[in-house]
């Protein structure tokens, strides 16, 4: 099982494509919508959302994994093997994707097991949700050995 940990208001640009690869994911996929902060300054919404994601984590025994732009990068096979070899130590997985002012990595570094990027470029949380459930499908896919990945 796969859990993608957001906060988020809604997918609005986006929300037809992820619901067609949450409907192609059936139960092997999980969107976690969490409320994002709308008061303080900036900084005390990075914290205060920062501290409600790592309340959420402390829940889930899984292997956690952020997205942040300076984390590690995969070509589709790699992330595919990536996968496959966080699922020998634990089968279930989730990521972490923030909302648009970001979140405190220092802060959620000892609560998370690895950090990934998806693209070098900064994207738009809900494309970033997009992008990675489309990537987790693919992942879905090579397993079963399909022709959709190619």
């Amino acid at each position: 099982m796969i859990k993608i940990l957001t906060l988020v208001d809604s997918f609005k640009h986006f929300e037809t494509a992820i619901k067609e690869y949450e409907k192609r994911l059936w139960k092997d996929c999980e969107i976690i919508k969490l409320k994002p902060e709308k008061n303080g300054s900036d900084y005390q919404i990075i914290e205060k959302e920062t501290d409600l994601l790592i309340k959420r984590l402390e829940k889930e025994n899984w292997i956690k994994i952020v997205l942040n732009p300076k984390g590690e990068n995969f070509s589709t096979e790699e992330f595919y093997e990536f996968i496959e070899e966080k699922k020998q130590i634990h089968k279930n997985i989730i990521f972490v994707i923030g909302w648009a002012l970001g979140i405190d990595y220092s802060k959620l570094k000892n609560h998370i097991d690895f950090e990934i990027n998806l693209w070098k470029m900064v994207l738009p949380h809900s494309l970033a949700i997009l992008v990675l459930i489309e990537q987790v499908y693919r992942v879905w896919m090579i397993k079963k050995w399909t022709s959709y990945h190619k």
